[in-house]
């Protein structure tokens, strides 16, 4: 099911409501002063959870709020730095996911963790396959007999156990994975287990989104536990009991479902007004009439369509929209990553058809990724290697690259921006987080491009860097070089931004001039985007 049909059938589960289960006195499971520090970021400031046997607890936020990140410590995907939880009254500290299995305790994720070369039967025991072996032999017959059995359990009959995952869809792979999920806590011997589902729904028609609630509803009221996350707040008041808020890494608070609403969770998640200083309002420019590049009904099959905005010279453009908005994506049409499935793009007027980055970078248009270890930079490469990047070819003297020419133009980078070096020839990797970013910063400025994307361009850097980021973003478009922003908050976006739209779904919901004199409110957008 694409994004751009969701709505449609979110109206139809909606009617499918039942009575709420029985929860019960015991505290199943509970987290405490949970911290979690990548480098000298926190994305986890002193986290607080607890969930009841026979509870369905949802957990709320914006894109990097922490929910994410608390699931995979829960699961034993990583370790927290700081904190303490207890499941079944006792420590509970998973070094591993499997470990987490033996204890009760499993996990959908986000991304999938099927093995598509295996077929369906072998994925769903993977790890006990000895509970099917005499001597070498592995009785497959066995297998396939008792992991149908698991597909019905959870109203799944129309999928063949010798079926490879590579030939499933996405949806159908998330049904398998969640009948897996289910039958590994079963197998731990827990009296009651806790499953975790990180956004289960965003690929799921409207008839698995209701198996989906109906199997959520069957785990609750066989004593075992649900944390639910969801980026749709109609979906997390319909099925949970409670819900957790979380924003910029930290317990905002909690309430029963009963008594919450989307107006009131959308002010628990927003929290606070935009900061003047912090985002340097008073250099944010007014945008020229230049227009440097338009997109006309623009759109990528499935992810989003009917894209149409112009971007001025001076302009920070914001889009905002959480995780499946099609916000990132777009992006990625622009920069020539992926090709548009329709409409047209124009950069100074002229019609523009990309098929790589290169291709872009040619006609002005650079992106700094999200993945900035594995996109933006090469940590094995020195800081003035990585500068050069973008633009090595100005750089040469005939058919070879001028070291003088890299070496000075890295040392007038580290000075103008200030990073914290030992020297243009240090390694990337020796740096810190908000010191790398800058560093990507610099190709993006000595390519000469002036149209930037910059996908979360703060994302694992601490607030100090933060500041001196939104600073350079000023200094872009005093240099007359337009912007588009995909910021990790909606408080960032609006505070960098001159304009802002929203999306949800793949489709356009909203747009807000934001001069700086007169930002819109964090409701207003936020509303918009869940």
């Amino acid at each position: 099911m694409s994004e751009l049909e969701r709505n449609e059938s979110q109206a139809a589960v909606i009617e499918t409501a039942e009575p709420a289960h029985h929860i019960g006195t015991e505290v199943l499971f509970s987290a405490k002063d949970i911290t979690k520090t990548f480098g000298g970021t926190k994305a986890l400031k002193g986290v607080e959870l607890e969930v009841h046997a026979g509870e369905i607890v949802g957990l709320v936020g914006e894109n990097g709020a922490g929910k994410s990140t608390l699931l995979k410590i829960i699961i034993g995907a990583q370790p927290q730095t700081s904190g303490t939880m207890m499941f079944h009254g006792k420590p509970y500290e998973p070094k591993t996911p499997m470990d987490a299995n033996k204890a009760g305790v499993g996990m959908v994720f986000q991304e999938q963790s099927l093995i598509v070369t295996l077929n369906v039967a072998q994925n769903i025991f993977f790890g006990h396959e000895k509970e099917f072996k005499s001597g070498p032999i592995i009785n497959w017959a066995k297998m396939n007999k008792e992991a149908a059995d698991v597909l019905a359990e959870v109203d799944i009959t129309d999928i063949l156990p010798t079926k490879k995952v590579s030939d499933l869809n996405f949806a159908t792979r998330q049904m398998v994975e969640i009948a897996k999920v289910i039958n590994v806590t079963k197998q731990s011997g827990a009296e009651h287990c806790l499953i975790l589902l990180d956004e289960p729904t965003s690929v799921l028609n409207e008839a698995e989104v209701q198996n989906l609630y109906k199997q959520m509803r069957k785990i609750a009221d066989r004593g075992h536990a649900v944390i639910f996350v969801s980026h749709h707040l109609d979906e997390i008041l319909h099925i949970t009991d409670r819900i957790y808020v979380y924003k910029d890494g930290s317990s905002v608070g909690s309430l029963d479902t009963k008594d919450a609403t989307e107006a009131k969770l959308y002010e628990m998640m927003v929290g606070h007004d935009t900061t003047t200083e912090y985002y340097h309002l008073d250099r944010q420019t007014r945008p020229k009439d230049d227009v440097l590049l338009e997109v006309k009904d623009l759109g990528l099959h499935g992810i989003f369509k009917h894209l149409n905005f112009q971007l001025h010279r001076g302009e920070v453009l914001g889009l905002c929209g959480v995780v499946g908005s099609g916000a990132e994506e777009v992006c990625e049409v622009i920069c020539g990553d992926e090709k548009p499935s329709f409409g047209e793009m124009y950069v100074r007027g002229e019609k523009v058809k990309f098929s790589a980055p290169h291709q872009a970078l040619a006609k002005g248009i650079l992106m700094i990724p999200k993945e900035r270890l594995f996109e933006g930079i090469v940590s094995t490469l020195s800081v003035e290697d990585n500068i050069a990047l973008s633009n090595a070819k100005q750089l040469a003297k005939g058919p070879f690259v001028s070291a003088a020419a890299v070496r000075q133009q890295a040392d007038r980078w580290i000075k103008d921006l200030r990073i914290k070096t030992s020297g243009a020839k240090e390694l990337l990797m020796q740096l810190s987080g908000g010191n790398q970013q800058k560093v990507v910063f610099s190709r993006a400025l000595a390519s000469g491009a002036d149209i930037l994307l910059l996908n979360h361009p703060t994302r694992g850097v601490d607030v100090g860097a933060k500041e001196e980021i939104y600073a350079l973003i000023r200094t872009m478009t005093d240099e007359g070089k337009a912007v588009i922003v995909l910021g990790d908050t909606t408080d960032e976006c609006i505070g960098l931004c001159s304009r802002l739209i929203v999306m949800k779904d793949g489709l356009v919901t909203g747009e807000f001039e934001a001069p700086a004199d007169h930002k819109p409110s964090q409701l207003d957008v936020v509303s918009l985007m869940m």
